[in-house]
C-alpha cells in the first residue's frame, strides 16, 4: 500500500485556508488559490501559504454527505489530476 496521504485538519473557505497534517505529524497551512469546476464537481486548489513558487500544491474535491454537509477529499487519481491541470491551464490562458 502507498504511503498514507496527509490528513485534512481544518478547511475555512471564508478565510481561504486549509490546514493539513503532513506525513510526519507536522501541520502545514495552505491557501485556497482558486476553485475549479470540472464535470459538475468543485475542487479547491491549494498552495503552501509560505512558499507558493516551490511548494507542492494539492487539490481537494468537494462532495456532500447524506446530511448535505460538505466533505473535502484529497484528489489522488492521476487521470482526475491531469484533467484538473488542463482546466487550470485553460483558465490561465483566457
Amino acid at each position: 500500500m502507498a504511503e498514507r496521504e496527509g490528513q485534512i485538519k481544518v478547511v475555512n473557505e471564508e478565510e481561504g485556508i486549509v490546514i493539513l497534517e503532513e506525513h510526519d505529524g507536522s501541520e502545514a497551512i495552505y491557501q485556497i488559490v482558486t476553485v475549479v469546476e470540472l464535470e459538475e464537481i468543485s475542487y479547491l486548489i491549494l498552495l503552501p501559504e509560505e512558499d507558493h513558487e516551490n511548494g507542492e500544491g494539492y487539490a481537494l474535491k468537494i462532495t456532500e454527505d447524506e446530511n448535505e454537509e460538505r466533505i473535502y477529499e484529497p484528489v489522488v487519481d492521476e487521470d482526475e489530476l491531469v484533467r484538473l491541470q488542463e482546466e487550470l491551464e485553460a483558465q490561465y490562458e483566457e
